[in-house]
């Protein structure tokens, strides 16, 4: 009850701020905001003019359609996707409970809700991590329902594909079935072998597609991730980092080798996740600006895997004496404070950091009265509200044009031709630093203006020396 409370009061707390926060909350929110408006007003995304985002193209469709209903709005976008994220902690409640009570239901979504707290807070934000997460789950279990129905199996790979379409790493999934098979099946059947590799075979299929049909994008988000450094020297120390404060995972892992009850069906799946998941979660977020939201599906597995295996922890306690039950049971809710906790000084901070601050409305109107182009690549939404301007985003921009695969010291050159032919600059002080753009703002010969209305706060308007 304790650890409920406290789970449920946390996600409550910060789903009051991220929920209720109109303006954008990072550098990415708004870039892939402005995508979104680009497709509804059917402008090319994919070209070699402009920089998109690396994520999936099924995002910028699925925001597309909020903003068809809300215009842009990022609290909506927030909310919506936020709506996916609370839909996938049930199902995998649902899926993997035991508990036949609502309490027990809810119990465990708030578990699942908890990894919220070790990945940036991701449930509550516009990224796609949740939706790919819940579609491939869809996808997974629609497979291990098929019982040999070929309709099941196409099915099951489209949903892997479609979650791949929102983010390209949850294309892991997809090979979720041939690692179960490898692992658990004896003696190893080649039919069941072949049949296996369809949904891999599937997305392979689908990127050669991609490839050839649209190699815009293609490489928007094949090649362009490719592009990314991957510190190969963080791997160990990320996994032993996984490992250390995540202890939830570690009691789910002993409960696994007890003796109380053999491995089901739906664990053996589980334990295929892990294998397959941990490395390849570890290995996103080692890729240079990788950050914690690309744990997730890690923390979904290892958490699964603990919840699958309650039953046999509380049999166990029940087996003990009252005191030393009272001491196990203590124990094992001081490891689930610590598994998703770890990380609360982050969370915190993450939860205050935001792309501009309150005085956002008075930059758009800066930029409304600003003569000629106004442009603003550090959150083009200033620009698009002020003038209609569908400018480029300067994160989307040193994503594209790494060097050595990190973000280049000097302002791309799409970018800079931009600057050349703009009025104006509105720039926003970002806990994301970007020097490469105010040197170059003084190169150019622009100067910041000083406005009473922006007095203080992170919007500063640089207009040319000549004006």
């Amino acid at each position: 009850m304790f650890v409920a409370v406290l789970l449920g009061a946390a996600t409550t707390f910060a789903a009051a701020i991220r929920l209720t926060e109109r303006i954008a909350i990072n550098p990415w929110e708004p870039a892939i905001a402005m995508e979104a408006m680009r497709f509804n007003a059917g402008l090319q995304l994919y070209d070699a003019a402009h920089a998109t985002h690396m994520y999936g193209p099924l995002l910028t469709v699925l925001l597309g359609g909020i903003f068809h209903v809300t215009g842009l709005n990022l609290l909506a976008a927030r909310i919506v996707i936020s709506i996916f994220a609370l839909a996938l902690t049930v199902f995998l409640a649902l899926a993997f409970s035991r508990g036949i009570s609502w309490e027990w239901i809810t119990f465990v979504v708030l578990l699942f809700l908890g990894v919220n707290f070790r990945t940036n807070l991701t449930l509550l934000s516009a990224q796609p991590d949740c939706v790919a997460v819940l579609i491939a789950c869809l996808g997974l279990l629609v497979w291990t329902k098929s019982s040999d129905s070929t309709a099941a199996r196409i099915g099951s790979s489209l949903l892997f594909v479609c979650a791949m379409l929102f983010k390209q790493t949850a294309a892991a999934f997809a090979l979720l079935p041939i690692t179960f098979v490898l692992m658990w099946q004896r003696p190893l059947i080649l039919r069941e072998l072949l049949i296996s590799a369809v949904p891999p075979i599937s997305v392979f299929l689908t990127l050669a597609g991609v490839r050839l049909i649209a190699p815009g994008m293609f490489h928007a988000m094949v090649t362009v991730p490719g592009s990314i450094q991957v510190r190969w020297g963080l791997f160990p120390r990320v996994f032993l980092y996984l490992m250390a404060t995540f202890p939830l995972f570690v009691v789910g892992l002993v409960a696994v080798f007890s003796k109380q009850r053999p491995l089901d069906h739906s664990e053996r799946w589980v334990l295929s996740a892990l294998v397959l998941l941990i490395p390849v979660s570890i290995w996103a977020i080692c890729k240079s600006g990788g950050s914690y939201n690309s744990l997730l599906p890690a923390y979904f597995a290892m958490t699964a895997l603990f919840v699958s295996r309650l039953d046999v922890i509380i049999a166990w306690l029940d087996k003990l004496p009252p005191l030393r039950a009272t001491l196990a049971s203590s124990g094992i809710a001081l490891v689930i404070i610590l598994s998703f906790f770890a990380q609360l000084d982050r969370s915190y901070v993450v939860l205050s950091l935001r792309q501009g601050d309150d005085k956002y409305d008075a930059a758009v109107a800066a930029a409304r009265a600003s003569s000629g182009t106004v442009i603003s690549p550090q959150d083009p939404t200033i620009a698009y509200r002020a003038k209609g301007y569908f400018g480029n985003s300067l994160a989307f921009e040193l994503d594209t044009h790494a060097v050595n695969g990190n973000w280049p010291a000097e302002l791309p050159e799409s970018l800079s031709h931009e600057l050349a032919t703009a009025n104006s600059v509105i720039q926003v002080k970002s806990f994301v630093p970007n020097p490469m753009l105010e040197r170059a703002l003084i190169n150019k010969g622009f100067s910041p203006l000083s406005i009473e209305a922006l007095a203080g706060s992170a919007y500063t308007v640089w207009t040319k020396k000549s004006e």
